[in-house]
């Protein structure tokens, strides 16, 4: 074989190892490819369930492996992290209160005959609601027991629905977690009114998960007339009696989320008080 010829051999025999590294590496790649495409469809999947919970975006929010150098804050928000920094109003955050949970429902009572008027004090000012012990004796005593152990302190209204043609239009509250999953330990009974007439505006009402028997501290107020909207599931214990423009400019605070409800601005309930007389 003469030299011009062995040299041929010889570049044939390197271009044919060069193509076969060249389809090993392809296939490895198609591989690799192959499984972050498995992976990221599983991913997709688990995302998509997890948002389909009803708890807010942020709560789902990858964690990361680096140390975090923020430091925890010791404010209302420790508890309740899904709540914005900034506070509408030109509010402050709160300190932060220990909200106790219970085991079983209060079993104290309300005295028809008297007169309850329960006194918000809020980042946007002050409110007063006059509760209804005589339609909804329950929900009243169970709000009272709440109140008088500081349960809705340094809590903030977690939802707001602006209503419009499209739908309803509260605010609501009165969850430790400040993330529409919280509650005192325990359900009360419903004490459903008679019609959906009962949702007036400046009503106030106990929310549930939409289950019977399923309400514990969560309340929502109707920022309008709610009679068309909503159908007798929610016991009304209260109507605001007074500060009736500081309920509005709750109801005006900008919002945002997922679904649309999830107000940018805090508004946090400072301070609850019930005066019996």
């Amino acid at each position: 074989m003469s030299k011009r010829t062995r040299q041929r051999e010889l570049a044939r025999l390197r271009a044919r190892r060069e193509a076969e590294r060249q389809q090993v590496r392809r296939r490895r790649a198609l591989l690799s490819y192959g499984g972050l495409a498995v992976v990221v469809a599983v991913t997709a999947v688990v995302g998509g369930l997890w948002l389909n919970r009803d708890e807010p975006a942020s709560t789902s929010a990858a964690t990361s492996t680096a140390p975090s150098t923020t430091t925890p804050p010791n404010d209302a928000r420790a508890d309740a992290p899904a709540a914005p920094a900034t506070v509408a109003c030109g509010g402050k955050i709160p300190k932060r209160v220990r909200h106790p949970s219970f085991k079983s429902a209060p079993r104290s009572k309300v005295d028809a005959g008297k007169t309850y008027l329960a006194t918000f004090q809020t980042s946007c000012g002050r409110f007063t609601v006059r509760l209804d012990p005589k339609k909804a004796p329950i929900t009243t005593a169970n709000f009272m027991f709440l109140a008088g152990r500081k349960f809705y302190d340094s809590t903030w209204f977690h939802r707001i629905l602006p209503g419009g043609q499209a739908g309803i239009a509260v605010v609501q509250g009165g969850d430790p977690k400040g993330s529409g999953t919280g509650g005192p330990g325990y359900t009360v009974k419903d004490e459903k009114p008679a019609s959906a007439a009962a949702y007036k505006k400046y009503s106030v009402a106990m929310a549930n998960s939409g289950q019977p028997n399923s309400g514990g501290s969560q309340f929502f107020i109707s920022t309008a007339d709610n009679s068309k909207g909503l159908q007798a599931d929610y016991s009304v214990f209260g109507q605001v009696v007074d500060g009736q423009a500081v309920v509005d400019k709750i109801a005006a605070v900008p919002v945002g989320g997922q679904r649309g409800d999830t107000p940018t601005e805090a508004v946090w309930i400072e301070k609850l008080t019930v005066k019996v007389s």
